[in-house]
C-alpha cells in the first residue's frame, strides 16, 4: 500500500477568491491571465476540456499538479500499481474557485494527494519549500567515487549504486511530503546528471518508485562493445516474483569528450522497441 502523503499550502499571503462566486468571474479572471484553466482530468489520461472537467486555479496549482501526475501517478500507472484515478476539487463558501484539489491514484495499490490552495486548506502546515530546507529532511548525497577516470564499465556500475541511492531518497521524499518530494527528486536528479553527463544535458520527466530500475544487486552487465570514442554497456535487470524471474534489458551509450567518458543516453529494450529512460 502506498502511504498517505501531505499538504502544500501556499505562503500567508495567498490568495483570496471568497469574491469569485460564478463561473463567469472566474472565466474572466482567466480572460485576464490570473487563473489557469485546470483539467481534473488530465488529456494525458483521457480527460476533455468540458466544464465538468475544468476548474480555474492559479498558475502556481496547475504546475503543482502537473508534477504530481507526471512525477507519481504517471509511474504508478506505469508500474501497474494504479489503474483508477480521480482528482476531487474542494470549495470554500460560494468560491467556485478549489480552496484544495484531492488526487487519488487507486487499485491495485492507493495513493492520495492534496494541493492546497487558498483559504483554510492553506494554513495547515508549512510550505514544502520550506520542509525541503528543514534539517529534519535528510540530505542526498552521491556516492564520493571520482568518475573521471573510469572506464565505461566502472562507470555505469558506479551510475548504477547512484541511481539506485536516488531512487531511494526521492521514494523516501514523495512519502513525507508528495509535491515537495518531487521537487526534492528534481534536485537530487540533476546533481546526479551533472555528475555522469556531458554539461547540458537534458534528461527525461523523473520517475521513481519502491523497486528502483536499477540497483548493483540485481543488474549485470552482459556485453561491452567499445571504441575510441564511444562505448554500448549491455546490462540484464533481474526481479523475482514468487517462482517467476522477470528481466529488464537495457543499453548504456557513452561518449569520450575532454578525457573522459560521459553517459549520454540509456534505453530500455523490450521486443517493441527501445525507450530513452535517462
Amino acid at each position: 500500500m502506498f502511504g498517505w502523503f501531505n499538504r502544500r499550502r501556499t505562503p500567508a499571503s495567498g490568495p483570496d477568491f471568497r469574491h469569485v462566486d460564478s463561473r463567469a468571474k472566474a472565466e474572466a479572471l482567466h480572460a485576464k491571465g490570473e487563473l489557469r484553466k485546470l483539467l481534473l482530468l488530465p488529456a494525458a489520461f483521457g480527460g476533455e476540456d468540458i466544464p465538468p472537467n475544468v476548474v480555474y486555479v492559479p498558475a502556481f496549482a496547475l504546475g503543482l499538479k502537473e508534477q504530481l501526475d507526471q512525477g507519481i501517478v504517471r509511474q504508478l500507472v506505469r508500474d501497474g500499481k494504479a489503474t483508477r484515478y480521480a482528482a476531487t476539487p474542494e470549495y470554500e463558501g460560494k468560491s467556485v474557485i478549489p480552496s484544495q484539489i484531492r488526487v487519488a491514484a487507486t487499485e491495485p495499490g492507493h495513493f492520495e494527494g492534496t494541493i492546497s490552495i487558498w483559504g483554510k486548506a492553506a494554513e495547515k502546515r508549512p510550505s514544502a519549500a520550506s520542509q525541503i530546507q528543514d534539517p529534519t529532511w535528510p540530505a542526498f548525497r552521491l556516492s564520493s567515487a571520482s568518475v573521471e577516470s573510469m572506464g565505461p564499465e566502472d562507470l555505469v556500475r558506479a551510475f548504477i549504486s547512484d541511481y539506485d541511492a536516488w531512487n531511494r531518497y526521492s521514494h523516501l521524499m514523495s512519502e513525507r511530503d508528495a509535491i515537495a518530494g518531487i521537487d526534492a527528486a528534481e534536485a537530487a536528479y540533476a546533481e546526479l546528471s551533472r555528475k555522469y553527463c556531458p554539461p547540458g544535458q537534458v534528461h527525461q520527466p523523473i520517475s521513481f518508485g519502491s523497486d528502483s530500475s536499477h540497483d548493483s544487486e540485481r543488474e549485470a552487465i552482459v556485453d561491452v562493445a567499445t571504441t575510441d570514442d564511444a562505448s554500448l554497456v549491455r546490462t540484464r535487470h533481474t526481479k523475482k516474483v514468487g517462482s517467476l524471474v522477470m528481466a529488464r534489458d537495457h543499453e548504456f551509450h557513452l561518449k569520450r569528450a575532454d578525457g573522459r567518458w560521459y553517459l549520454t543516453s540509456l534505453l530500455y529494450v523490450d521486443e517493441d522497441g527501445k525507450y530513452e529512460g535517462l
